[in-house]
């Protein structure tokens, strides 16, 4: 009859409906399930930046120095330069300064040690300066993704630099010293100090380039922090005249401790003739001629101290600043109900 149709009609679309119901809840449940592990999927993504890496720190550290060497290696057109820029200084000084044992060379001496370490401090300033901060952009990437830790690169950094700063220091040193005939017997003295010396400039450029946002900024403050250290190398102006406020800089100025180092190892043992031009007093001695400067009382051992110790506070606060200037990210949580 035409009421049973109807009836078995009605039956079969309330079954369609509940099969619809029942679908639409699983497929959203799917749906929920999918969303779940996405967000934690991306959760676990995000959060590797407060992880640790897998690999221990000495592992890192031997794989991040052999890094940091090959990159230093590679540069070969940077390399030919510095070399090219070394013994071209080495001529051009040792074409200008012939040292004798007359009253004049005394003026010559302390002239030529000066000159020597303002151009050391210039050229390793400058060179860490234009290529740190470029290169902190893409390490803050890696630091962020947890590769590897700020120790282990850090001290990989600084370690990969020390070969060719003896290698570039040696080839000077080998051009100037005969040139300018600086005191015999002395020249490993020498160059071990001018080694240190560009090695304290070096970690100096890198306390600006890790607190630097760029290489523009780097290079900005690298003026003033060079003409600072001029003015207060120990020559222009004396510790008792200095401005109160300005003291501290005597104690961390790096062309003053660069220079009092190789003053002290030419001057010591030297003597000089009385005859000839000269300017001022007659000084008979090296140590003579030393305190006029005010460095009678002071020793090369002295000299390595305080530069090791600029050298260990650099090297501390690029640390921090590298520590403290990487990349962050804001971690995003799965939505909760």
């Amino acid at each position: 009859s035409v009421e049973r149709i109807e009836a078995i009609a009605k039956a079969a679309l309330k079954q369609v409906d509940v099969l619809e119901l029942a679908t639409m809840d699983e497929q959203n449940e799917e749906d929920k399930g999918t969303a779940k592990k996405a967000a934690k999927k991306m959760k676990h993504i995000v959060d590797r930046s407060h992880m640790h890496p897998g690999v221990n720190i000495f592992r890192q550290f031997k794989r991040l120095l052999g890094r940091a060497m090959q990159e230093t290696l590679r540069g070969k057109a940077a390399i030919i330069i510095k070399v090219v820029q070394q013994v071209a200084l080495g001529v051009i000084y040792g074409g200008i300064y012939t040292l004798g044992d007359n009253q004049a060379s005394i003026m010559d001496r302390f002239g030529l040690l000066s000159l020597i370490v303002i151009g050391a401090t210039n050229m390793a300033m400058a060179g860490t300066i234009r290529s740190f901060p470029k290169e902190k952009a893409i390490v803050s990437n890696e630091l962020a993704s947890s590769m590897y830790r700020t120790g282990p690169y850090f001290i990989a950094k600084a370690l990969s630099e020390l070969p060719l700063i003896g290698v570039f220091n040696g080839i000077f040193g080998a051009i100037i010293y005969p040139l300018t005939k600086l005191q015999p017997g002395k020249f490993k003295t020498f160059l071990g100090l001018t080694s240190l010396h560009s090695i304290a400039s070096e970690a100096f450029g890198l306390v600006i380039g890790s607190i630097s946002p760029s290489s523009d900024v780097a290079l900005a403050l690298f003026p003033p922090i060079i003409v600072l250290n001029i003015i207060f190398d120990g020559k222009n102006i004396s510790e008792e005249n200095t401005p109160a406020a300005l003291r501290w800089v005597n104690k961390i100025g790096l062309i003053k401790w660069g220079f009092s180092g190789l003053a002290l190892n030419e001057f010591e043992g030297l003597e000089f003739s009385t005859k000839g031009p000269r300017r001022g007093p007659v000084t008979k001695t090296g140590e003579e001629a030393l305190a006029r400067f005010g460095l009678d009382d002071m020793k090369i051992s002295d000299v390595i101290g305080a530069q090791t110790k600029l050298i260990a506070g650099c090297w501390l606060l690029s640390f921090f600043g590298l520590a403290l200037t990487r990349q962050k990210y804001e971690v995003m949580h799965s939505p909760r109900k």
